[in-house]
């Protein structure tokens, strides 16, 4: 009982499980199974625990931002395309 606990107060505080706006039954059956490979992929990952794998899945988006923003910059792509690539713009 008490890993299940802990389940759904991680996901409701990291994947944001109570901030989803569905209606109907397939969306909520859809949404609930998004979150739940979100969980065990960042375990798999990380070949640890829950906290542990999202940390690092979001260290490396936040490299692979970087990357880009670097490959674009010596590539001479102007800001504004680069922008909306990321959807900033």
């Amino acid at each position: 009982r008490w890993s299940i606990e802990c389940f759904f107060r991680q996901a409701k505080d990291q994947l944001k499980l109570d901030g989803y706006r569905v209606r109907g039954r397939r969306a909520v059956k859809r949404y609930w199974i998004l979150v739940q490979l979100a969980y065990v992929y960042s375990m798999f990952e990380s070949n640890s625990d829950f906290s542990d794998g999202l940390d690092l899945l979001r260290k490396r988006k936040g490299h692979s931002l970087v990357e880009f923003i670097y490959r674009a910059a010596k590539q001479n792509i102007p800001i504004d395309t680069v922008k909306k690539q990321l959807h900033v713009a």
